[in-house]
C-alpha cells in the first residue's frame, strides 16, 4: 500500500537548483517536500567531486544576492570558501573566471540545515516513477528501496537536470544527438599537497607545457589541467579525465565511468612526478558521481539563445542572470571552444514554463534554451539564481490561487526585486 503525503509545491530532484527552490519556497509559506535519488542535496555540487563554482562573480565583486549570497557569505565566515577574482581557464589562459572555491562537504551540510530550518520535508534516496499534472493539482508517484509513495501538490518544480519529471508529464523535450553530446568529466581529489608550489606552477608558462607533455603522451585526453585547491585544507580537487558516452544509455554511461576512472591513476602518477607541489601527495577521494555536462532541456515557452545573451537582452520577466561565457566541451576534438560574452545576461521566466503545462516549472541545466545558450548558462551559480526565482515564484502563485503561467510579470519582478535587493 502507498503512503500518501500531500503537500503545496513537490521539488523532485534535490540539486542546488531544486534546493534553492524548496528553500525560497518554504520561506515564503509553501509547504513543500523535495524528492531526492541521492541521500544528500546539493547534486553536483556536492557530489561530483567539484570544489567551485564559475562565474559567482563579475567584474572582482559577488555577483548575487537573497540566498546564494547568504549561503556563500556563511561559507566564507567558516573558512570553508572563498572567491577567486579572474582565474584563468587552464585550457585556455586567455579566458579568466570570477570563482568561488569551497569545501563540498561543508556545503552538503549547510544545503540541509537551511532545508530543514526552513520547514522541507526531504525524501531521500527516492526515484520518480510517474506524474500527472491536472486542472487544480498534481501527483505523483515514487519508490524508496522499501515504500511506494504517493503525493499530492498544487505545484510541481522539475529539477531532476534531464527534464525527466516534465518528460513523465508528457512535455517536450529536446536530447542532443549521442555522438555531439559534451563531454564528461570524473573528478578526484588529491591531499597533502604543497600549495603554494602548485600556485607557482599553475601561474607559470609551465602548466601549458606540463599540459602539452600528457596530452602528447596520451596521458590527458584533453587539453586541460585544472587544478582547485579546496579552502579550509592542503586537498585539490583535479578536472582532468575525460568520457565520451549517450548519459541516458546505461551501458554506455557504465563503459564511461570505467573508462574515466582507468584515466586517474596514469594522470596522478604523471602529475605526481611532473608538478611541483605534489610530491607527497595521494589520492584520497575519487567522486560517486561522473559529471556529465549534457543534459535533455525542456521545449519552453521562450527558448534563450546565444544572441540574446550576447546582446544581453533584458526580458520583462526577467528572474536570473549569469555572466559565463560560452564552453563547450567538444566531443569530436576533445578541445573547448569558448565564446566570451560581453556583460551578465538574463533569464526570462517563461524559459522555465514547460510548454503545455500550467502547474509545473523546470529549474537546473534543463531550462528551455538552445544548444550554445546552454553551454552558457548551465553552471551552478547561474542555476541557483534560477530555482530560488522559481521558489519565490510558487508561493506567488499559491498565494493568488493561480497557475504558474498565470502570475502576472509587474508582481513576480516585485517580488523578486524586493527579495533580491530589498
Amino acid at each position: 500500500m502507498k503512503k500518501q503525503y500531500a503537500y503545496d509545491l513537490v521539488v523532485v530532484g534535490g540539486g542546488t537548483a531544486g534546493a534553492f527552490s524548496a528553500i525560497a519556497a518554504a520561506r515564503s509559506g509553501v509547504k513543500t517536500a523535495v524528492i531526492e535519488r541521492n541521500s544528500y542535496l546539493g547534486g553536483m555540487a556536492t557530489g561530483s567531486g567539484l570544489t567551485e563554482m564559475n562565474a559567482a562573480g563579475f567584474q572582482a565583486a559577488p555577483l548575487y544576492k537573497g540566498l546564494e549570497k547568504e549561503i556563500f557569505d556563511e561559507m566564507i565566515a567558516a573558512g570553508d570558501a572563498e572567491y577567486h577574482f579572474a582565474v584563468p581557464m587552464s585550457s585556455n589562459p586567455d579566458v579568466k573566471i570570477d570563482r568561488l572555491r569551497y569545501n563540498p562537504e561543508m556545503l552538503k551540510i549547510l544545503l540541509e540545515a537551511k532545508a530543514v530550518e526552513s520547514g522541507v520535508a526531504l525524501f531521500y534516496d527516492t526515484e520518480l516513477d510517474t506524474a500527472a499534472e491536472g486542472e487544480e493539482g498534481c501527483t505523483l508517484t515514487a519508490h524508496s528501496p522499501y515504500e511506494e509513495m504517493e503525493f499530492s501538490c498544487r505545484y510541481l518544480i522539475d529539477a531532476t537536470g534531464n527534464a525527466d519529471l516534465v518528460q513523465k508529464l508528457g512535455g517536450e523535450t529536446i536530447k542532443t544527438e549521442a555522438e555531439k553530446q559534451l563531454v564528461a568529466t570524473l573528478m578526484f581529489r588529491i591531499s597533502n599537497v604543497d600549495l603554494k608550489k602548485l600556485d607557482d606552477f599553475i601561474h607559470s608558462e609551465d602548466l601549458k607545457k606540463a599540459i602539452a607533455e600528457g596530452y602528447e603522451a596520451g596521458i590527458l585526453k584533453g587539453k586541460i589541467l585544472a587544478f582547485t585547491p579546496i579552502p579550509g585544507s592542503r586537498d585539490v580537487s583535479l578536472n582532468v579525465t575525460r568520457a565520451k558516452f549517450d548519459y541516458e544509455d546505461t551501458e554506455a554511461t557504465s563503459a564511461g565511468l570505467v573508462e574515466a576512472r582507468s584515466q586517474i591513476l596514469p594522470v596522478f602518477q604523471f602529475v605526481k612526478k611532473r608538478v611541483p607541489g605534489l610530491e607527497e601527495s595521494y589520492i584520497s577521494n575519487i567522486a560517486p558521481m561522473i559529471g556529465v555536462r549534457d543534459g535533455r532541456r525542456i521545449r519552453a515557452r521562450y527558448m534563450l539563445t546565444l544572441e540574446d545573451l550576447d546582446q544581453m537582452v533584458s526580458f520583462e520577466d526577467d528572474i536570473a542572470c549569469g555572466c559565463y561565457p560560452m564552453d563547450i566541451h567538444d566531443p569530436v576534438t576533445n578541445s573547448v571552444i569558448w565564446k566570451i560574452l560581453p556583460g551578465v545576461y538574463h533569464i526570462p521566466y517563461r524559459s522555465i514554463l514547460p510548454v503545455g503545462l500550467h502547474r509545473t516549472l523546470t529549474v537546473g541545466k534543463c531550462l528551455g534554451s538552445e544548444k550554445q545558450a546552454f553551454a552558457a548558462i548551465r553552471v551552478m551559480p547561474i542555476m541557483m539564481n534560477v530555482g530560488e526565482s522559481a521558489g519565490y515564484a510558487v508561493a506567488l502563485a499559491l498565494k493568488g490561487d493561480q497557475k504558474l503561467d498565470e502570475v502576472p510579470v509587474p508582481e513576480l519582478t516585485a517580488c523578486l526585486k524586493e527579495k533580491y535587493d530589498g
